[in-house]
């Protein structure tokens, strides 16, 4: 059994859900995975964290300009003929055109849409409309954007499962940490943003008094990047951008953490976001925007905090209240129930087990 998993990304940066596939599936079919990757020159190989055979594809151009892509894959396909795999993960539609370019259809393609179609353009959309017959199973990691990619490109006679963003193992569950040793604080992790992340609340006088750390790259011009790091005074930190590995060290001891985006793109209003799922299986209740996972996770367990909508008196009257409810009774619910949220199913396991019936 030869099992081959194609990746947009260089892995061990992001999209842990790609690895976790690929090494669940060798799990089930007890062969050796290989993973073909580009090569993006900004980021190291990072294969010493993975049991993974890695073939990892440079192009004249970054893989992720229309040239460099046409390029990965072009190489990508030989590749995958000459390993003859007899499973097939296609990582979201940048690698579906090597699906056309293949002398053996696998015996099991899993075609996992972890990206929106349409952000790649009207072509992909096109290319995923004809795509039905050379799949066998795929992969959503979101009920809406599963509904949405499912009408748009219809893929009849394919089934789909929705596999949330979550990336913690059965195996590596750890209780929350009790009050004493929490710092009493909120996080936010990931691109500081004005455009995306609401970067200009965080300098509003109002949240530059609540104790509110953040860890990330800022985003814009040089001189904005400037204005914002200086603007950060009170009780507001900024800790920079520092690895996965350090922040899920440090997450465990946070009292909340902070999950929105500005809901001016499909990608963002239907986020399904790794960070959520990493700050509930820490035990660390999120205070999230309304995004509909975020909401359907928080009504369905109560283990967070839901803003009202996205508008600057909801952010803050939520970091508020949180502050509020912090070590009294309905946060210690909020942190059991993130315990219940995980036992319940949000492992990866557990969403792996709803692939294993199509395989």
């Amino acid at each position: 059994m030869r099992i081959v998993t194609l990746s947009d990304v260089t892995l061990g940066y992001g999209s842990p859900q790609i690895p976790l596939l690929a090494s669940s599936l060798s799990q089930f079919y007890t062969a050796e995975g290989k993973i073909i990757e580009p090569v993006q020159p900004e980021l190291a190989p990072r294969h010493g964290m993975f049991p993974f055979e890695f073939h990892r594809i440079a192009t004249a151009d970054h893989p992720h300009s229309p040239v460099g892509r046409a390029e990965y894959v072009w190489r990508a396909s030989k590749l995958v003929n000459s390993l003859n795999p007899d499973v097939l993960v296609i990582s979201c539609t940048y690698c579906l055109p090597i699906l056309y370019r293949l002398k053996r259809r696998p015996r099991k393609v899993i075609y996992y849409s972890i990206e929106s179609i349409p952000f790649y353009g009207e072509f992909d959309v096109e290319m995923n409309r004809r795509a039905a017959s050379l799949l066998d199973v795929i992969l959503f990691p979101e009920e809406n954007r599963a509904a949405l990619e499912t009408g748009r490109c219809g893929f009849p006679g394919v089934p789909k499962i929705v596999l949330y963003n979550v990336n913690n193992r059965r195996k590596d569950t750890r209780p929350a940490l009790p009050l004493p040793r929490r710092n009493g604080r909120i996080l936010y992790s990931g691109a500081i943003s004005r455009e995306h992340t609401f970067a200009d609340y965080y300098l509003s006088e109002k949240i530059r008094s609540l104790p509110i750390d953040l860890f990330g790259p800022i985003k814009g011009s040089q001189s904005g990047k400037q204005i914002f790091a200086s603007a950060i005074t009170g009780s507001l930190r900024y800790r920079g951008y520092i690895t996965a590995s350090e922040l899920a060290a440090l997450r465990p001891a946070y009292a909340y953490s902070i999950v929105a985006w500005n809901p001016n793109s499909e990608n963002q209003l239907y986020a399904a976001p790794n960070k959520f799922f990493e700050s509930i299986a820490a035990g660390v209740p999120p205070i999230a925007a309304p995004h509909p996972q975020c909401k359907l996770i928080l009504e369905r367990y109560a283990c967070g905090l839901l803003m009202p909508d996205w508008s600057f008196d909801a952010f803050l009257s939520t970091l508020q209240k949180a502050i509020a409810l912090y070590g009294a009774q309905p946060w210690l619910e909020m942190v059991e129930n993130c315990a219940r949220a995980v036992d319940a199913e949000l492992t990866w396991d557990a969403q792996f087990d709803k692939l294993k019936a199509y395989l």
